[in-house]
């Protein structure tokens, strides 16, 4: 047997010295010995999963591009530990191996050995006899490392990353595993991540994997191209969103048409990341603003981009809805090493998706079909003739790329930098304008015409069959950062960057009419197309950011940041704002646009404290000045004690905020909306709460929202592979910004505008209180056969608990406020299991679950008319009734870099329940205007769809 391994020793030698596919020339042991002195202070970047300690040694030593010596058969039957982050070789060895029985050790060659402790002394006489027994590493990687690679991805890929070293919640450089973090953490691997097919970006990816993250259907002006997201029900602004670790810019949109628990909001948009660049996704479920500053009042969204100098992954995939929309996905990522000391990553994304159209025939719209014209829904620009009215996910296309670049400088230094950049387009659809809109026909109370483009001689086909404006929305998204990181010679490790981001969303108003522009000459309509401005947001960070060991126990983080922050509004074209201005959005005048700036400073500290091998202890305190509002300060203490090797309790409290954003306090817009039972067009002010009209109404300029968080929960693991976590949590925010309800304006003269206002406010107390659990398992059916089961329940109750009154009224009215507590439902649930089959075949089967919530028009006790028994029709809130989606993916590797994957999602072409008028008459619903779904509901309405993926690695 020693003859036969001492055979396969000499063979894999000499065929790694005559040929090394990375391009790698090996030295001799003299020269080994002189590189590992050289070496011995130098850190390197580790991504090593938790698997078989044979894999793990092999990813080391092709991470550190160094020799080391391990008994090859012997590490087959053992575990390492999951290693990730920035290690010098030993460090990075000691993590790698703690707790289990192997040592590192470097021979009297000066080559680094894998021992067996139980054997220490039998494995030191084998290696001083036979020193060339133990196979090197990093030559059998250069031939073996591809294959395992390919059936590690297809099998174990789930279940490593359940035990990811986490980096967010903690600025030590001590790794830490998920469940010893003192707070819940979810880690998404970037397969977890590309196991759906038919998303539009990211956020439908998240949607789909955490259940207290919620991201409700794109409708709504600017609100349809910038998705509305929630964790733990909260608003978008109130998670803060990092790239890498650095704060990611914000949309430039002021979400006007979110749901009631987000409206307001002033948040990241995800969906400009390209998944394709993604490494892994970490979602801290805990208040984190101490720590991070400004919006982690929910928690904290890190996604880690990837850091390959070689290889990259092509993806292609089409995918059509069971109605025939048709989707078509591009991704492309390859690594390279420019010089030996560097790496880069690059990314790409192409997509383009149907819009779709889930909507019924408006009544007004099936008259005129009845009554035999022809032409009814012709404008539409998704080709849905007769609708009128398109409701469904909108038509986007999108180019997104990211760049992700290092140096190493020497001395344990790496200079680095980032960059993105994304096009996307969308088109919305907007309501119709019926052919007895005001705009062509004016009638009296009689119904005798008295106005309108008709009374004045107009006969175009917007005469007989009314017309329907729809909106573009393209959005330019760029991020560049750069910054220096390492150690010091004292051990402290330091982070310097600078990063400056950049959105911009221009609309372009369509298919309408400005009835202040008249008639031509001739008696035509003079415009239909109009640019009616847009939005731009920038910010711009500096930071400095340390952290220093203090001793074995103790480490201590610190830093400083500076950011500055400008909002911009964008004048549209002079016919869009002139008079009543285009239908369905007026553009955006030169009095409303601006630029508006403000600034901040922060400085922080964060002592993690292991007190004993059991019991860890973490502080943190943040100061922050900010040049529109003050100062705020804010703290957190978490812990975590192991009870048993298996079960541990951990908890955390801690103050947060939200700072108010320079477009919350400064935009202005009119905003056109139609009343559900009437179908009147009402058109809304939003002004600055600093405005004179404003102040006039009691408005002033808002502050800071304020937050108290605290969870409790625990961890345990049962066997070697069943691991469960649970988590109460409540969240406390003070004085959420809030947009006020309309409100009628008196001039100082007495006369009653026209036009309602509406301004942003610190309105309202909100409570949000619930809990998460996560059950993560695997099953070995046999060698070739194994289930990785993932089962994570979210609960999550929103209470209004306080509201301040401004000028003596109630500024979010008892139906907004029912709104917030009840559109999202109180319970989800993903329930996810996949199979390897092999190393060829695997299969993904996911249920996700939303519970019954309420539907946003209406009131859950309706309104009682004035005889003080009868229910107004139309009044009473429709309950939706809970749905589960199943979506499956089947994989097959066709080589060993080729895999196609054939995907379903909502595999069953299940819908939410329809909502009509109710045997009474009393239920609110939108059938009027074409739509018989809950228009915001966190559950879609889209339907199911499949998809056949084919990646090819490179």
């Amino acid at each position: 047997m020693h003859l036969g391994y001492g055979k396969l020793l000499l063979s894999c030698v000499f065929v790694v010295l005559c040929y090394s596919p990375s391009g790698r020339v090996f030295a001799t042991e003299s020269d080994l010995n002189t590189a590992a002195e050289k070496e011995k202070a130098k850190t390197f970047n580790f991504d090593i999963p938790k698997q078989r300690a044979d894999l793990s040694l092999i990813s080391f030593a092709e991470q550190s591009n160094i020799t080391l010596l391990f008994p090859f058969d012997e590490m087959k039957n053992r575990q390492a530990n999951r290693l990730l982050g920035r290690y010098t070789i030993m460090d990075g060895m000691t993590v790698l191996l703690e707790k289990t029985d192997l040592k590192a050790e470097i021979n009297q060659s000066g080559q680094l050995s894998i021992l067996i402790k139980s054997k220490l002394k039998k494995e030191e006489q084998q290696m001083n006899k036979m020193p060339k027994r133990s196979i090197i590493a990093t030559l059998l990687a250069a031939i073996f490392a591809p294959t395992v690679a390919t059936a590690q991805d297809s099998s174990d890929a789930g279940a490593d990353e359940s035990e990811t070293v986490l980096i967010v919640g903690s600025r030590s450089q001590k790794t830490r595993t998920v469940a010893d973090s003192p707070v819940p953490v979810d880690i998404l691997n970037a397969d977890d991540l590309n196991s759906m097919g038919g998303t539009v970006d990211l956020t439908d990816n998240l949607k789909a994997l955490i259940p207290s993250y919620t991201a409700t259907p794109a409708t709504g002006d600017g609100s349809a191209f910038v998705r509305p997201t929630s964790l733990r029900g909260t608003a978008p602004d109130q998670t803060l969103v990092l790239v890498d670790g650095k704060r990611r810019h914000r949309s430039a949109l002021v979400q006007f048409f979110a749901p009631a628990a987000g409206n307001g909001a002033h948040g990241v948009d995800i969906g400009m990341i390209p998944s394709i660049a993604l490494k892994r996704v970490e979602v801290l479920r805990d208040g984190a603003a101490s720590q991070y500053g400004s919006d982690a009042i929910a928690g904290v969204i890190n996604f880690v981009t990837k850091d390959d100098s070689e290889g990259g992954l092509v993806e292609l995939q089409y995918g059509q809805h069971y109605e025939g929309e048709t989707s078509l996905k591009f991704g492309f990522n390859k690594g390279f090493a420019p010089t030996e000391e560097s790496f880069m990553n690059f990314s790409l994304e192409y997509s383009d998706n149907d819009a779709l159209s889930r909507g019924i025939i408006r009544a007004d719209a099936q008259a005129l079909l009845d009554a035999g014209v022809s032409g009814v829904g012709a404008d539409s620009p998704f080709g849905d003739a007769p609708f009128t009215q398109t409701w469904g996910r909108p038509e986007t296309d999108a180019l997104r790329t990211f760049t992700n670049m290092g140096l190493e400088l020497g001395g344990g230094h790496q200079l680095y930098a980032r960059m993105s950049y994304a096009e996307t387009s969308g088109r919305y659809r907007f309501f119709y304008r019926n052919t007895e809109h005001s705009i062509l026909r004016q009638r009296d109370d009689n119904g005798d015409l008295i106005g309108g483009f008709v009374f004045d001689g107009f006969t175009g086909v917007q005469a007989d069959v009314g017309f329907t404006p729809f909106l573009d929305g393209d959005q330019t998204d760029f991020s560049f950062i750069t910054g220096i990181d390492g150690d010091t010679a004292g051990g402290t490790y330091f982070d310097i960057s600078m990063s400056y981001g950049r959105n911009v969303l221009d609309y372009f108003l369509n298919n309408t009419i400005n009835p202040g522009l008249g008639l031509t000459a001739s008696l035509e309509i003079p415009q239909m197309d109009f640019n009616v401005g847009g939005y731009a947001q920038r910010e711009i960070n500096l930071n400095a950011d340390f952290s220093t060991p203090i001793g074995d126990n103790l480490n201590l983080a610190y830093g400083a940041e500076w950011r500055e922050e400008v909002y911009t509004a964008k004048a549209g074209e002079e016919s869009s704002y002139l008079g009543a201005g285009s239908s369905g959005f007026k553009g955006i005048s030169p009095q409303d646009a601006g630029e508006f700036a403000r600034n901040n400073f922060a400085i922080y500290a964060d002592l993690e404290h292991d007190v004993t091998d059991d019991l860890f202890l973490q502080y943190a305190l943040r100061f922050e000045e900010f040049s529109d509002f003050g100062n705020t300060v804010n703290g957190k203490i978490a812990t975590r004690y192991h009870v048993t090797d298996d079960i541990a309790i951990r908890g955390a409290i801690s103050t947060g905020f939200h700072a108010p954003t320079p477009g919350q306090s400064n935009v202005r817009t009119t905003i056109t909306t139609f009343d559900g039972v009437t179908g009147a067009q009402v058109e809304e002010g939003l002004i600055p709460a600093t405005d004179p009209r404003a102040v006039a109404t009691g408005g002033q300029a808002i502050k800071e929202e304020e937050s108290t968080s605290i969870s409790l929960g625990i961890t345990s693991d049962f066997g070697e592979s069943t691991t469960l976590t649970f988590d109460l949590y409540k969240i406390s925010v003070d004085d959420r910004i809030y947009r006020t309800g309309d409100i009628q304006f008196v001039d100082p003269d007495g006369i009653l505008e026209d036009q309602t206002i509406s301004f942003y406010t610190n309105a309202l107390d909100v409570e949000h209180t619930g809990f998460d659990l996560v059950l993560t398992t695997n099953f070995e059916w046999s060698e070739m056969t194994s289930t990785d089961i993932s089962f994570a329940y979210g609960f999550n109750e929103i209470e209004v608990v306080g509201q301040r009154s401004i000028g003596g009224i109630q500024p979010v009215s008892d139906g907004t406020i029912e709104d917030i507590q009840n559109n999202y439902p109180n319970s989800r649930f993903t329930l996810a299991a996949n199979t390897a089959f092999g190393d060829d075949w695997s299969l993904m089967l996911r249920a996700n679950f939303y519970g019954s919530h309420y539907d946003e028009r209406g009131t859950k006790g309706g309104t009682i008319e004035s005889d003080g028994v009868t229910i107004k029709p139309g009044s009473v809130s429709s309950e939706i009734d809970s749905i589960i989606y199943l979506d499956a993916e089947l994989g097959y590797q066709v080589n060993e870099s080729l895999k196609m994957k054939l995907g379903f999602s909502n595999i069953f072409d299940e819908f939410i329940g329809e909502i009509d008028s109710g045997p009474d008459g009393t239920i609110a619903n939108r059938q009027s205007v074409g739509l018989q779904y809950p228009r915001r509901s966190a559950a879609n309405y889209e339907g199911g769809s499949w998809y056949l993926r084919a990646s090819y690695d490179l």
